[in-house]
């Protein structure tokens, strides 16, 4: 099997030559490391904000370390603070967009026709290779959620419904219509992140996430044409058959913080494919030896009865230790064809 084939074939539960192995997101730093060479990276004029490595680099990058695909991100913009901590480090602080007056004053998102968000993804498209086309992108919900801030569109839901529409309408009008274009230039599956859940249970009652929020989802999950793999972080027991029930191919991580990965398979793992989970902490505080055996577990307990694909358990941040990213990849190197474990 070629990298492509391996990868939908997994998605579709059907058996493999070799666990196959995504990683949507590896960090820049991390890239260069692995490589040993500075990346350049992908301009995308209307979003100025996305940096992505070009399709060479990231070929290259999938070669070294045996990675099944590449991945073209496009994000559409957030509307929050950006508190920094030591480093340089950003993170999403507190959502700006808090009253309609707001929406209209500050939100804008850029032109979802406008040729500039596609033209450098007919490079992944047009020049894959072996190697599988992942489009890395949102459905609304999360993006929704940063630029209200969290506890307004909580309180929102019910006390401010128009803004709580008016901010999801042009988040999910904006991603289905990007979804649709990318699927018509030939990417091979779609992921989605939107997180919906904490470690212990989904961010609002299942009962509102179904009638407030699920909703909106499906408007946009329906431009999708190819297999969806879905991503969020956190418990979502609560939530498993109604995003199972809009289709999806494969989920990711099964956050390894507070679901049992295991037990997911055994349940589920006949009706999806099951990706994940590295743990992130192991992958950034934990040794080589420690990231090697956990992927060596990972692989040995879930390949079996197919519909597994190897990842971490979120991301591989810049902050992960190199040496444990090595030993992710070689303990996949080791056993991804299940023989020697």
């Amino acid at each position: 099997m070629i990298p492509r084939e391996r990868v939908l074939a997994a998605l579709d539960r059907k058996p493999v030559d070799r666990v196959p192995f995504v990683e949507i997101s590896v960090a820049f730093g991390i890239s260069e490391k692995l490589l040993d060479r500075r990346l350049s990276s992908v301009s995308i004029p209307p979003l100025p904000f996305m940096k992505i490595r070009t399709a060479e680099d990231d070929k290259a990058l999938s070669r070294l370390i045996r990675r099944d695909h590449i991945t073209y991100r496009l994000f559409a913009p957030t509307f929050s603070e950006s508190p920094k901590a030591t480093g340089g480090q950003s993170f999403v602080g507190d959502g700006i967009i808090k009253t309609l007056d707001d929406f209209r004053k500050h939100f804008h998102l850029p032109d979802p026709e406008d040729e500039g968000l596609y033209e450098p993804l007919k490079a992944f498209t047009g020049r894959k290779e072996e190697f599988g086309v992942i489009f890395s992108t949102r459905l609304g919900f999360i993006s929704t959620v940063i630029s209200i801030g969290f506890q307004t569109y909580l309180e929102a839901l019910y006390l401010d419904p128009e803004l709580i529409d008016a901010v999801t309408r042009a988040y999910v009008d904006w991603y289905g219509k990007v979804i649709r274009r990318a699927c018509e230039m030939g990417v091979d599956a779609v992921f989605t992140a939107d997180d919906f859940a904490f470690g212990s249970g989904p961010l609002m009652s299942p009962d509102s996430f179904r009638t407030k929020v699920l909703p909106s989802l499906k408007r946009a999950s329906k431009e999708i044409s190819v297999p969806w793999i879905l991503h969020t972080d956190g418990n979502i027991l609560p939530l498993v058959e109604d995003l199972l029930a809009m289709g999806i191919k494969g989920i990711h991580p099964l956050d390894p913080n507070c679901m049992d990965i295991r037990a997911f398979k055994q349940k589920y793992g006949r009706r999806v494919c099951i990706l994940g989970n590295v743990n992130v902490e192991t992958l950034t505080a934990g040794t080589a030896e420690e990231t090697y055996a956990e992927t060596r577990d990972l692989i040995r307990d879930l390949a079996p009865g197919d519909g597994y694909i190897l990842s971490s358990g979120n991301s591989i941040p810049e902050y992960a230790r190199i040496e444990n990213v090595q030993a992710l990849v070689r303990a996949h190197e080791d056993f991804a064809d299940c023989q020697n474990i």
